[in-house]
């Protein structure tokens, strides 16, 4: 038995085995620590919107497990994830906000580039009034472009659908640098826009 204790490869796989135990109790109890909900993340993204707490009710919802909430609605160019109505005072005077998730497909490198996007609706008016970036996957120069590209989709949804090609048939032009990044935000948009539309 002495020997057993005494050989070097005992000796390794004991240190080894040590380590891996203390690294898998050290993740399990970070997990628990550092995890963010779902809810969590969606209060986040409206104080990043609007700066301050809002209520919203859900419209779809795909971290939801309620059935009727939880699939994205999808588009050949990008997906909606979220729709949320902003519960604001006055929404009997017909009043109110949309905030969506969306992602657009078609990015640089194939990538994905995912917005919030907030829809003010006032009567029969609805406009885009803020777009802001959540996350992006392959496109190298999406934090290179400003403020004023998000702010080039802050107009009325009836003007039409964007594109981000120069000589594009889309009604408003989203022009960067970055056109493929910007496609996949364009994406992102018109989804939104093609919701809307019905």
């Amino acid at each position: 038995m002495r020997k057993l204790f005494n050989n070097i490869w005992f000796k390794c796989i004991s240190v080894l085995l040590a380590v891996i135990i203390c690294s898998g109790g050290l993740i399990a109890v970070l997990s628990d620590v550092l995890y963010v909900s779902p809810e969590v993340r969606t209060k986040r993204a409206l104080i990043k919107i609007y700066g301050e707490e809002k209520s919203y009710s859900v419209v779809i919802d795909t971290d939801s497990t309620d059935d009727a909430v939880n699939s994205p609605i999808e588009y050949e160019k990008g997906k909606i994830d979220k729709i949320y109505i902003i519960d604001k005072e006055n929404e009997t005077d017909g009043e109110y906000d949309f905030v969506f998730k969306s992602t657009g497909y078609e990015g640089y490198k194939s990538g994905n580039v995912t917005l919030w996007v907030k829809v003010s609706v006032n009567g029969g008016n609805r406009r885009i009034s803020k777009v802001i970036l959540e996350n992006y996957t392959k496109q190298t120069l999406m934090s290179k472009l400003g403020n004023g590209y998000y702010d080039t989709f802050l107009t009325d949804v009836t003007d039409g659908y964007f594109t981000a090609d120069k000589d594009g048939e889309g009604v408003k032009n989203v022009v960067t640098g970055a056109t493929k990044s910007a496609t996949a935000g364009v994406n992102a948009v018109n989804c939104v826009i093609a919701y809307l539309e019905g």
